[in-house]
């Protein structure tokens, strides 16, 4: 890997060296790293670090007898990847004093692929550590919860902002919130401009090209947005309409999410129409 480590990464992996060289290393370990907070990385670094590793490969590229990368195929993680992990797991190491098993993102195991890791859980083998990743540690099995010793990045909105502004990334506060305070995603350049839109709509006569450009986008993510930064403008003193907006904004986002029944132009042109009344209504207020 290349790069500084992540200022909240160092407390979990610090521990997590320690207790290496004190031969504490519990066999499973879960780390737990909310969604723009790097898990990823997290994970990545803490196993190379355990197998005293360097390279600048991705993970699921390295070929080396004491590493085992497993990450969703698709939306899931499927049982024969858990299989593949298992028999990795009862062999001996060979370059390494140990073997590191890395699984991304598991609360995305099926329910057979789950089990099947649970067996191993059970009975760890020895020199192994299986190692997972989550933002979502509720989402486990309780059985696999049980059986793994959790650590947790610690989400300091004080610390990521001075993470981003030393890297030359100075943001206003509604925009660290519509990004939900995680530094990663605040960082990106490449997301859709929502303030920029959200102007062009407003000053437009004709919102068909707004309805365009949005509709090109990662509705999820632009409407999630959307609705922290609404929420955020209630911090001081609520404003009904926007609130209830911000409602029809969440349960639209959900509908988009969960449904592939949903149709994505009816559900943006409802809410362009929408918001454009509650624009309306507001400057006729002089909100």
């Amino acid at each position: 890997m290349s790069g500084d480590v992540l200022p909240w990464h160092k407390p979990v992996l610090d521990k997590l060296q320690q207790r290496a060289v004190d031969g504490t290393l519990p066999a499973a370990i879960a780390l737990i790293c909310g969604e723009g907070w790097g898990g990823n990385e997290l994970i990545e670094r803490a196993a190379f670090s355990l197998l005293n590793l360097t390279s600048k490969q991705p993970p699921h590229e390295i070929a080396h007898p004491d590493f085992c990368w497993v990450a969703p195929d698709g939306a899931v993680i499927k049982i024969d990847q858990v299989r593949k992990l298992n028999a990795f797991a009862v062999n001996t190491p060979q370059i390494a004093k140990c073997k590191v098993a890395v699984i991304v993102d598991a609360h995305l195991l099926n329910t057979n692929a789950a089990n099947t890791l649970l067996k191993t859980l059970e009975e760890p083998p020895r020199n192994t550590h299986i190692l997972l990743s989550t933002p979502h540690w509720g989402r486990l099995l309780p059985t696999i919860r049980s059986r793994c010793q959790r650590y947790q990045v610690a989400q300091s909105a004080d610390e990521a902002t001075q993470w981003l502004s030393a890297n030359g990334n100075d943001i206003s506060g509604q925009a660290f919130a519509q990004s939900g305070y995680a530094p990663l995603h605040a960082q990106q350049e490449k997301r859709f401009d929502l303030d920029a839109w959200l102007s062009e709509l407003e000053s437009s006569r004709d919102p068909s090209t707004s309805i365009t450009s949005i509709l090109e986008s990662d509705l999820v993510d632009v409407l999630a947005r959307w609705y922290r930064g609404l929420i955020w403008q209630q911090r001081e003193k609520a404003n009904r309409t926007l609130l209830a907006f911000a409602d029809e904004l969440n349960q639209t986002r959900l509908q988009l999410e969960t449904s592939n029944a949903a149709n994505p132009k009816l559900l943006i042109e409802r809410l362009v129409y929408q918001w454009l009344q509650v624009v309306r209504l507001q400057r006729q207020r002089g909100a």
